[in-house]
């Protein structure tokens, strides 16, 4: 059924890419030529395999690769002109990108979730975007802006996030990406909006905790911690002065607290700047899946994605080995991408797609056999839609799991830094009363 014929119809008014299975144009909304016909080969709309990921400079140095075509391209038959395009639409890989902060995340859920409501309302992409210009938060009018331009021209709107990413996480570029291959742009602009939502909901539940682990208890911590220490000093021979009292708390202020202070406040910037480099992010995403609960999380979430848009794309006509290169890419984990994208090759052979992926070890058995009935069945777009939402509703309880573990880890380390904090107080005072017994005797 997917053997790998089906192809793309160019409109015949903007030249916008369609599937051969719609009847009107995603971008004018006008009606497509008849498909079936002779099409013309379709324009590149994926690039690397690692560029959607940005994960690394070697990566997105990589040549274009054209939708339907080979898996790789030999650098010496890509012409010079479009290897210098190609590397000027690309960032430096060192570059970092701005933090993204919990007011951006909630503009960038209600830009996205404005975009999915028009679109779905059957407004053309172009027009969808001018109402954008007006009505999203200043950061994005210009990326409305530049969307509704490139729409209008008829060329896909994810080039316009590949210029922006600092902008976007890389999985967003694959997954509009496959959308426009598809023509479900509606469906990708929901699966972004909720998944900044779901990011929203959870950065907020854990705000409040740590601000005041961070912003109360750690500065009440460091600036009892000098006069804790200073019952620890020995007895001067004339006893404790004021003065004496004052200028060894200044000295223990700055000796102690302060370089504690610092480095911690090192730390936070340092993962700060990290946490914005790409090579930097990869590393992350590998490490996460790996921590119990966490890591079971992030997996689900990927495989949600990969699913999701791998259903998507199959009812849109889309070759079966395109349409799991395009998945793989919208997954966007760097732990998970580079072993759905093994199985590309082997599907261009004609192995099927189940025992293609039972070597990734990826997917569970349950996943495994509902594909399994799919493509027996042939209803292999049901069947991974279906698993991905039974993905998207373990990854909801996953995450309400993980969001109390959390709680509870944070209540669990500030009861042992401060319950320490206590029991060493406790211990200097008592052995200060002895050593100030023993000094008035002597004085004595």
């Amino acid at each position: 059924m997917y053997n790998g014929a089906m192809r793309m119809q160019p409109c015949p008014h903007c030249g916008a890419e369609n599937s051969i299975k719609r009847t009107k144009c995603y971008h004018c909304q006008r009606e497509l030529s008849a498909p079936g016909g002779e099409l013309e080969d379709a324009p590149p709309v994926a690039d690397s395999r690692w560029s959607a990921l940005e994960m690394s400079r070697r990566a997105r140095q990589r040549p274009l690769r054209p939708f339907g075509g080979a898996v790789s391209t030999p650098a010496g038959r890509v012409p010079a002109a479009a290897r210098k395009r190609a590397a000027g639409t690309r960032p430096r890989g060192w570059v970092p990108a701005r933090r993204r902060s919990l007011a951006y995340v909630r503009r960038m859920s209600a830009f996205y979730r404005q975009l999915q409501s028009l679109s779905r309302s059957g407004f053309p992409i172009a027009q969808a975007c001018r109402e954008m210009e007006r009505n999203a938060p200043a950061p994005l009018r210009r990326v409305a802006r530049e969307m509704r331009t490139e729409a209008e021209a008829g060329k896909p709107v994810s080039g316009v996030l590949e210029r922006h990413r600092e902008l976007v996480y890389p999985w967003h570029i694959g997954l509009i990406r496959a959308a426009e291959a598809a023509g479900t742009l509606p469906e990708a602009f929901d699966q972004i909006a909720h998944a900044y939502e779901v990011e929203w909901e959870t950065r907020t539940a854990l705000l409040w905790r740590l601000t005041v682990y961070a912003f109360f208890g750690i500065p009440m911590i460091l600036l009892s911690l000098p006069g804790i220490l200073l019952i620890t000093q020995p007895i001067p021979k004339d006893g404790w002065t004021i003065p004496t009292i004052i200028q060894t708390l200044k000295h223990l202020l700055l000796t102690v607290s302060l370089p504690i202070g610092g480095g911690l406040v090192v730390l936070l910037v340092g993962w700060q700047i990290l946490g914005a480099m790409p090579w930097f992010l990869a590393w992350q995403q590998r490490m996460v899946v790996r921590i119990p609960v966490i890591g079971a999380l992030s997996r689900a979430t990927a495989l949600e994605r990969y699913l999701g848009t791998f259903g998507l794309l199959l009812q849109a006509g889309v070759p079966i080995a395109d349409s799991a290169e395009l998945a793989a890419l919208a997954a966007g984990n760097a732990s998970l991408t580079p072993r759905l994208l093994q199985v590309v090759g082997e599907l261009r052979e004609g192995v099927p797609l189940t025992q293609a992926l039972i070597a990734t070890g990826a997917l569970d058995e349950d996943t495994l056999n509902l594909m399994a009935t799919g493509e027996m069945s042939g209803s292999l777009p049901e069947m991974l839609s279906r698993s991905a939402t039974v993905l998207r509703q373990e990854t909801d309880q996953k995450r309400r799991m993980a969001l109390r573990m959390a709680g509870i880890a944070l209540g669990v380390l500030w009861l042992v830094l401060a319950g320490g904090l206590v029991l060493f107080a406790v211990r200097a005072y008592f052995d200060f009363i002895f050593r100030a017994v023993e000094w008035f005797e002597i004085g004595l």
